[in-house]
């Protein structure tokens, strides 16, 4: 489903040194476990190892890459170094595979030791080879014969070539229209072919110095060499669907098979097999051949993994594929196959026959709050709902939605979770996938076994002037700690063609009713900051971004706002802590201790990130967490203080995703848990 979040947490380069005062005696675990569970979001790309057929990697839109070494069994995210967590493009050496490159929205990066650390190229960012989505296919093709020669393809129709590993860049080509696919034939190096979107398959035969368009339909996205037959091609022309060529690319005939054709591969032992993939809107469907393309049968649902991804959108042990993406045969068991897809990639052992989900460990989930409850963790995921876990995240259910549902199927936000009788009342707000829908909460009185939707006296209408994404979305939330029925919640939008605008909206009975406050602060342009004191009802802060950024406090309520702070003008998130001490995050923390009449930098980092995560301790004012983010590349840092600012740790350590927009302390295991894409935790 359509992610706001790909547009900001597009990617993010291992941190370097920290930069902020740093005290020795600080010695901290930084040990992160992952947490979470697999599916529910976009893989774009995979590719099998040449030599070992239980390896696999994959790709994804905001978490980077995966890798698997026991066919599907287990994932990791592999991301130490990647310049970018959008990834579209995947590619392996042949000869020596511990070398793959990843085709990433800022640039390609390569990896010298199986994924597990990549190193960003920039002569191939500074000739625009970079990934983009619903653009890139296959965009890298390596040669055969000699890994050093490197072909990739651009989104803006470029060819470039690398004859040193990826170190160095020419352009060669330059086509109307974007390049898809690059592949190098595997019986001659000099033969390349590319797939265009506008003219149609390109060929050199000369290793790149010279092209010409083949006479074939004008949108082609990929194309495979029979390696046994290297003059047998097969290639995909999305809704012109798949041709078929045994002269070398001079003539192409169409084959019998109907979809919107992505992607295509032929089994390299036997040039007969051919396997190809189709996607139009959220569906997808996998053909196969065993007579060169003669004749084909299909199938369109895959077998589902519910203890590995236990999210909708729809409800069974046997599902729908949903838009595939890529389609890799393994070199060593061509009856192996694999497809990355949305939301649930998927795995054949049978040549295609059937097909099980296979994304254990493999989180993609764009995490956007975490609770604690009693016994019991819960998490606000923006596409897949809310979900719960009663042993530490080993283990998780989904609360809602079960199976689609317009009003239902979304992207959720903030929690708030409180004892109510011998249960629990949960409350989430959410803002459907159907943009004509507003925004809303969903609320369960009884832990989550049953649940109804509300939007009485929230808005009827979309807001979208002065908002972060271009959309107001109803992410931030505040209940009243002295009186869990009191309930402020915050949608960002100005007021404009006649409406009133997003901004702070109150329920007194629990979130089933609300009302937008009459009062507002100066910009209503904001992420997650609003908080009530918990010494004091009446007061209310509310963190701004852009043109009138800053904190807002009203005294009475919400009845009025004056702006307290304006060091910094972007303040995604904030915190209050139980003494009423008042952190407000920029590219540094400030603090006051005055409800903000004063304020003092508590922190003095020079690495331009913005700090989004934000925690306190519960048991000790001087301890707190933070999560910063670079909003464009994976350079990310979460660091700790226990002396109130005086000095901060580096405890990034190893969790592969380096910029969570979540951070929550849980008091009764002592864990530190982060959120952002993907879900972890570390003991604290």
């Amino acid at each position: 489903m359509y992610k706001p979040w790909v547009t900001w947490i597009q990617s993010l380069s291992i941190a370097g040194a920290i930069l902020a005062a740093t005290d020795p005696t600080m010695a901290q675990d930084t040990s992160w476990r992952p947490a979470g569970w697999g599916g529910g979001g976009y893989y774009w790309s995979a590719v099998f190892h040449p030599t070992q057929e239980n390896t696999i990697y994959m790709a994804g839109d905001i978490s980077g890459v995966y890798k698997t070494t026991d066919l599907g069994e287990h994932w990791h995210l592999s991301d130490i170094g990647i310049g970018s967590y959008e990834v579209y493009g995947l590619a392996i050496d042949a000869k020596n595979p511990e070398i793959l490159f990843a085709d990433t929205t800022t640039g390609l990066n390569r990896s010298t030791d199986g994924a597990e650390h990549w190193q960003p190229l920039p002569g191939a960012a500074a000739l625009g080879i970079k990934g983009k989505r619903n653009v890139t296919i296959h965009p890298v093709a390596i040669d055969p014969s000699n890994g050093k020669i490197i072909y990739a393809g651009t989104a803006d129709g470029k060819i470039c070539k690398s004859t040193d590993g990826g170190d160095t860049w020419a352009q060669v080509y330059e086509a109307s229209g974007a390049i898809h696919s690059v592949v190098v034939s595997p019986g001659d190096a000099n033969t390349v072919i590319a797939a265009t979107s506008k003219s149609g398959l390109v060929m050199s035969s000369d290793a790149g110095k010279t092209w010409a368009p083949l006479q074939t339909p004008a949108d082609a996205s990929s194309l495979a060499f029979a390696v046994n037959h290297p003059k047998t091609i097969y290639a995909a022309f999305l809704k012109d669907g798949i041709y078929k060529s045994t002269d070398s690319g001079k003539t192409w005939a169409a084959l019998p098979v109907k979809g919107t054709m992505v992607d295509v591969v032929i089994n390299p032992a036997n040039a007969n097999d051919v396997y190809c993939i189709s996607s139009a809107d959220w569906n997808g469907r996998f053909f196969a051949s065993h007579d060169g393309g003669s004749t084909w049968v299909s199938q369109g649902s895959l077998t589902f993994d519910r203890d590995a991804d236990p999210t909708g959108p729809v409800a069974g042990t046997q599902g729908p594929m949903s838009t595939l993406t890529n389609l890799t045969i393994s070199p060593v068991n061509p009856k192996l196959l694999f497809i990355s897809a949305n939301w649930r990639p998927a795995l054949s052992k049978d040549a295609g026959a059937t097909w099980v989900e296979s994304d254990r460990g493999a989180d993609i989930s764009c995490i956007a709050d975490i609770r604690f409850h009693g016994k019991k963790t819960f998490v606000g995921v923006m596409d897949e709902g809310v979900l719960s876990s009663d042993d530490d995240g080993a283990h998780w259910s989904q609360l809602w939605p079960l199976k689609f549902d317009d009003k239902l199927s979304g992207h959720y936000w903030r929690l708030a979770i409180w004892d109510q009788g011998q249960s629990e009342r949960i409350l989430s707000t959410s803002t459907p996938w159907n943009g004509n829908l507003p925004n809303h909460v969903v609320i369960s009185d009884d832990g989550g076994k049953t649940f109804s939707s509300s939007s009485s006296g929230l808005p009827d209408y979309n807001t979208h002037a002065n908002t972060m994404w271009g959309r107001g979305y109803m992410r931030a939330l505040a209940p009243d700690p002295n009186d869990p029925k009191i309930i402020y919640a915050g949608i960002d939008g100005d007021p404009a063609n006649g409406n009133q605008g997003g901004g702070v909206f109150k329920s007194a009975d629990g979130g089933i009713t609300w009302a937008q406050l009459p009062a507002q602060p100066g910009s209503r342009r904001m992420f997650y900051g609003l908080v009530v004191d918990p010494t004091d009802s009446q007061r209310i802060y509310w963190a701004a971004c852009g043109t009138g950024g800053g904190l807002y406090r009203s005294d009475d309520g919400g009845g009025s706002w004056k702006q307290i702070f304006d060091k910094e003008s972007f303040l995604f998130n904030l915190a209050v802590s139980a003494n009423g001490t008042v952190y407000a995050p920029g590219k540094n923390l400030w603090k006051s201790t005055d409800h903000g009449k004063t304020w003092t930098q508590i922190s003095d980092f020079k690495d331009g990130c913005q700090i989004v995560g934000l925690e306190t301790s519960p048991t000790d004012e001087n301890t707190i967490w933070l999560s910063s983010v670079s909003w464009g590349n994976s350079k990310g840092f979460i660091r700790k203080t226990t002396d109130g600012g005086g000095s901060w740790t580096d405890i990034t350590g190893n969790i592969p995703y380096q910029e969570p927009l979540v951070l929550r302390y849980n008091q009764e295991t002592r864990e530190l848990w982060a959120g952002g894409a993907g879900l972890w935790r570390l003991s604290q």
